[in-house]
């Protein structure tokens, strides 16, 4: 595996509150996208990926595809009852939440979940969106009360039905992905999608070594407003 990361304050915000945590030896990758006032979304993203990482740490070995599932299924819900105690406990970080993608690698799978809108993408001849946004625009689009260009500018394309940290207790779903060939996983947060679009992600990873195409995305993201954190994961099955 080749692996580069790329996390940037953006443009207009004044903290950064994604943050991502890569183990090339476990082959684990996290990413989160905090929420909050005050460095409470920065606290809880920290949070998200600190337990996730330090559950697998604990775990010592990850032998099978099941203890992977059961790992990161437990992590998850460990550390959203881990914000969701300190928000209770701390009235600065009252509300807090955060997104999260994560997966670890097992020979030729790809263990996976996510909460709220951070994505995962695998890219080989196309580019596919394997993880659901839990967001208001996703839910919009599955019922067909609007497509997928009226989502990208709805004015509540920011909402999410699920976050990590907003609930006592969350429920968790994680998913297997045989790996083919030449896959690229994508980790990231919204601020690299809302600024530019999937099939200019696509071009500019095919098309250049890894180095090369994260100092692209994360160039192009700042020229095309870098409204919010950028971070991302490229992962490549070489």
């Amino acid at each position: 595996m080749k692996v580069v990361s790329a996390t940037n304050v953006g443009n207009y915000r004044k903290n950064n509150e994604d943050c991502y945590f890569v183990n090339e030896s476990k082959n684990l990758y996290i990413l989160a996208d905090g929420m909050g006032g005050h460095l409470a979304g920065e606290r809880a993203s920290k949070m998200a990926t600190e337990i996730i990482a330090s559950d697998f740490e604990k775990a010592k070995e990850v032998k099978t595809i099941e203890d992977a599932i059961e790992i990161l299924s437990s992590s998850i819900r460990d550390a959203n009852r881990e914000i969701f105690k300190s928000s209770e406990e701390n009235e600065d970080y009252r509300g807090m939440g955060t997104t999260v993608s994560a997966g670890i690698i097992l020979g030729s799978v790809l263990i996976y979940s996510n909460v709220g809108d951070s994505r995962i993408y695998r890219i080989n001849k196309e580019m596919e969106q394997i993880t659901r946004d839990d967001s208001f625009v996703n839910y919009l689009m599955e019922i067909g009360e609007i497509t997928e260009e009226e989502a990208k500018v709805h004015p509540k394309k920011n909402v999410l039905t699920k976050a990590m940290g907003t609930t006592a207790d969350l429920d968790v779903s994680v998913n297997t992905l045989k790996i083919e060939d030449n896959d690229i996983f994508l980790f990231c947060s919204d601020g690299l999608t809302n600024m530019i679009p999937d099939e200019e992600i696509f071009k500019i990873i095919k098309e250049n070594t890894p180095e090369v195409a994260k100092d692209k995305l994360l160039d192009l993201a700042l020229k095309n407003g870098g409204m919010d954190n950028i971070t991302f994961i490229l992962v490549f099955n070489e």
